[in-house]
């Protein structure tokens, strides 16, 4: 049981060291080589849990297989890489790092958490403490706009929380069991009753705000602009694949109505649309990368909407494909940011940057195409198989729309890149990356070009992890 357990259990000493580490009052208050050292050793605890199960644990209400440590493995890699940045954000102050540092690890214990859920309580508070941990992370920068985000970003959490609880209390109620195993073994006869149908689609539709997709996105573009980079990067990364974990899991287990999926279909159309859309007219880079996540969240749903192994998987591999995509643009942010001294970083401050940072330049380079979709890259690998799954269910229309949406985004990720190494900069002074930083970019870009080349063995262990998720339990 301890091996099974042994992220959580990591993390859980990692966290009350930090406590106390706090409570001391110590001199040193940023705790940097006890956290990546921390870090590091979560990353490696994931990986070897990956090898146990599938089992599940706590009166059933804990489901550890290949789907959930899966996850646990790219929430340990988010983590690893956001302390990593923390070494260079300067945007919160020194006195604050401590309770920073905390937070980042109570959000990553309750979104691995999620990913293990199998109780629809267990679901519940493992999803506020991930919350209530990122709201805290986002306020921690001292600016006003910050104050305002965070409000909103808080407002509409305890919003979609209330709606949340309303789904799980209709579904608990109709099926008289918290536990979603026991809803799996009657779920085509629970769907057929109007009020689990409409518990179920509550619950999904407070699954999106962890997704940032439509209509519940309004707190993503304040909530990255105002947050320190690294915490930004955390929120684009982390919280998106605990979303798809979670997304995948309950789909799995009840499956959806034609309704429901025709509901599904209509949210990927409408994220893609507005966040393509809206990230066309943005110079804040931050904001920009904020509706971009938007319309990705549109491509996920593409996948997910297929209600299929092949569809699941496929949602797997592209979160771990958007995760390396994501940090190696946060990567790039961070470095102009701290070379400009300004955490919000505009279109401007990247010009010239291959001239300024030849390998800075190359992995924006290389993220951008790949989020676009270019081949060879992990982006287009990941909306090959998304589509694909979409295209066997018959979805052609949403395929399309996808595309055309991925045509689109051409035109904004192409204009930072031209920013990059078409403009001259108003400075020839080099942007400045630590050895840590270029090894980190080394690392994310031969990353990114490898998942596109050989993405066979990932693509194979997101299906055996779908085919362990979809065991009896």
């Amino acid at each position: 049981m301890l091996t099974l357990l042994l992220p959580e259990i990591l993390l859980a000493i990692t966290i009350t060291a930090l406590l106390c580490r706090m409570l001391s009052r110590q001199s040193e208050t940023e705790p940097r080589l006890f956290m990546a050292v921390a870090a590091c050793l979560l990353v490696a605890g994931a990986v070897v849990s990956v090898f146990f199960g599938p089992a599940t644990l706590f009166y059933a209400s804990y489901r550890v297989d290949l789907l959930s440590q899966g996850f646990k493995v790219i929430l340990a890699a988010s983590l690893l890489f956001t302390v990593l940045a923390s070494r260079d954000q300067f945007s919160i102050q020194a006195n604050r790092l401590p309770e920073y540092y905390f937070f980042l690890l109570t959000g990553t214990l309750g979104m691995m958490m999620m990913t293990s859920a199998a109780d629809l309580l267990t679901l519940y508070v493992s999803l506020e403490l991930s919350s209530y941990s990122l709201y805290l992370l986002t306020a921690l920068r001292d600016e006003r706009r910050t104050t305002e985000a965070s409000v909103k970003y808080v407002i509409i959490g305890a919003a979609v929380s209330g709606i949340m609880l309303w789904g799980l209390s209709l579904m608990a109620g109709v099926s008289g069991t918290f536990l979603l195993a026991g809803m799996a073994q009657n779920a085509p006869a629970l769907l057929a009753e109007p009020a689990f149908a409409a518990g179920l689609a509550l619950t999904l539709f407070a699954v999106l705000f962890k997704l940032s997709a439509f209509p519940v996105h309004a707190w993503a573009p304040d909530a990255y602009e105002a947050a320190s980079t690294p915490v930004t990067a955390f929120l684009a990364t982390a919280s998106k694949a605990a979303a798809v974990a979670v997304m995948i899991r309950l789909l799995m287990l009840t499956g959806l109505t034609p309704g429901l999926t025709a509901a599904f279909g209509a949210l990927a159309v409408a994220s893609m649309t507005l966040g393509n859309a809206a990230a066309l007219v943005q110079r804040d880079v931050k904001r920009l990368l904020a509706y971009s996540s938007v319309a990705q969240a549109g491509y996920l749903l593409v996948g997910l909407a297929a209600v299929s192994g092949e569809g699941f998987s496929s949602a797997f591999f592209y979160a771990l494909a958007y995760a390396v995509m994501n940090a190696g643009a946060f990567t790039v942010v961070l470095a102009v940011a701290r070379a400009s001294a300004n955490d919000n970083p505009k279109l401007s401050d990247f010009d010239g940057l291959a001239e300024r940072s030849p390998l800075l330049g190359l992995l924006l380079l290389v993220s951008l195409l790949s989020l676009a979709g270019i081949p060879p890259l992990a982006g287009f690998t990941g909306k090959w198989i998304l589509f694909s799954a979409a295209m066997d269910k018959g979805r052609w229309l949403l395929v399309l729309w996808a595309v055309l949406n991925s045509v689109v985004s051409l035109f904004y990720y192409l204009t930072l890149v031209k920013h990059a190494y078409l403009e001259k900069p108003k400075t020839l002074a080099p942007v400045g990356a630590s050895p840590r930083v270029r090894v980190l970019a080394i690392g994310l870009c031969v990353a990114i070009v490898l998942l596109g080349l050989f993405p066979n063995f990932f693509v194979t262990f997101a299906q055996q992890a779908v085919v362990s998720a979809a065991t009896p339990w």
